[in-house]
């Protein structure tokens, strides 16, 4: 092989090499996904507001430390999961309001509403704070899939 091809061969595989996920937490960024956000409340009770995200990987997933953030940040609505762990296939459902956590229902403890019914978005971090999905919706009716 000439000098030319192998500098070319070289730079291909360093391309290569720098794309590859380098740790569990890139390598399993898109885990986890939002599939439901129910923004519409009845009455005071928020726990009619809720999202759901799913573990759509193989194995169960450690949510501990991991972030739902209604965006934009600057309206400070985030909740971040205490020990969490999420089986293959399994759903959390995150309620606005409050209760006792179970294995699969979380409760963010807000005393208003986290989704507003004209339009959000929904923002979920690992505990490393990378996106690991986003939902946005434009409001007008009571529920987003995402």
């Amino acid at each position: 092989m000439s000098k030319q091809r192998l500098a070319i061969v070289a730079a291909l595989v360093g391309v290569v090499v720098s794309l590859a996920p380098t740790s569990p937490a890139l390598a399993r960024s898109g885990s986890i996904k939002i599939t439901k956000i129910h923004y519409a409340q009845t009455g005071t009770n928020l726990n009619t507001e809720y999202i759901v995200v799913k573990n759509v990987s193989a194995s169960s997933i450690q949510m501990k430390g991991w972030k739902i953030i209604s965006a934009p940040s600057s309206d400070n609505q985030r909740y971040v999961f205490p020990r969490t762990s999420v089986p293959s296939g399994g759903t959390i459902t995150l309620y606005s309001g409050s209760g006792t956590n179970t294995a699969t229902k979380r409760y963010w403890g807000a005393t208003s509403p986290n989704w507003n019914n004209d339009g959000d978005k929904a923002v979920l971090k690992n505990a490393s704070g990378t996106v690991v999905d986003t939902c946005r919706y434009a409001g007008g009716g009571t529920t987003a899939y995402c």
